[in-house]
């Protein structure tokens, strides 16, 4: 086991992984794009003959980083895409290697001993295709919260354990995520998923990482901003809105861009979105 405390400084732990003749690395997606854009990964690629795989779990990452990641790595480095939750020590899902690119978008398929539907409001499964909750069931979920019942009867009922995560699944049985039910905005009239956006801000290939926020507005209730960490200064609010104009439909736009060198993170290396929005919309100083 190798631990390095320096992940301010990527280049660092690029250096090490060489010297220590790593196998294997773990990840969160803004894990892997400060490694591709603040570290000389790419540049290591022949230094890291060791370096058996990779995997990443902490939410989804855009196929924007993923191509990048696959481009970087040796060709030799497997890629496991994976899926689960504290509730559910330690997986509930993950992709082989083997089907990366071709099921580039999916969190793959349940581990071994777990169950995982598409539920609809009604609490019935819906049909392949179809969005729902991703709703899990074996025996390596929790039995609840400790001393609070209110929770876990939010979270945990016959059906199974309640991700909070919008989901479907094709027709080989593979699951795709569509973001979470308590982050998807109402403007005007519209239900909008900020992962949507976030793929799209991304592939522009001009951000290291995003957050697509809702804030208040006297008109649509809320209206779309988005913080973004740039690769590098020659980016602009003007030129990553417009390249987003070409791809998105008007009300799915973000009105306003703001940058930071990185973005606020929770312990387990996710985007902070409560914070994000604290930063948003406090003063410019």
């Amino acid at each position: 086991m190798v631990i390095n405390n320096k992940f301010a400084f990527p280049a660092s732990v690029i250096n090490q992984m060489a010297e220590e003749h790593v196998t294997g690395f773990s990840g969160v997606p803004s894990t892997y794009g400060y490694l591709l854009h603040r570290s000389p990964l790419a540049k290591f690629r022949d230094r890291l003959g060791e370096l058996r795989y990779c995997s990443q779990a902490g939410g989804h990452m855009s196929a924007a980083v993923k191509q990048e990641l696959r481009r970087a790595l040796p060709g030799h480095t497997k890629i496991y895409v994976m899926y689960g939750a504290t509730e559910a020590s330690a997986r509930l899902t993950y992709l082989e290697p083997e089907r990366f690119e071709e099921k580039m978008g999916s969190i793959g398929k349940p581990i071994p001993g777990v169950t995982l539907r598409v539920l609809g409001q009604d609490g019935c499964e819906v049909p392949v295709g179809q969005t729902g909750e991703l709703v899990g069931h074996g025996p390596n979920i929790a039995m609840g919260y400790w001393r609070d019942p209110e929770a876990t009867a939010k979270a945990l009922d016959e059906s199974g354990y309640h991700t909070g995560d919008l989901g479907y699944q094709d027709d080989e049985g593979y699951f795709y995520l569509q973001g979470r039910k308590d982050t998807l905005l109402k403007v005007g009239g519209h239900r909008i998923n900020p992962q949507e956006i976030e793929d799209t801000l991304m592939a522009t290939e001009l951000v290291i990482e995003t957050a697509v926020l809702g804030i208040p507005d006297p008109l649509l209730g809320q209206k779309l901003v988005a913080l973004a960490c740039a690769k590098d200064g020659d980016c602009t609010e003007k030129s990553i809105l417009s390249h987003c104009a070409q791809k998105l439909p008007k009300y799915k736009m973000p009105s306003e861009v703001k940058f930071l060198r990185s973005l606020p993170k929770s312990g387990s290396g996710k985007i902070d979105r409560a914070r994000c929005l604290e930063l948003f919309l406090s003063p410019e100083d």
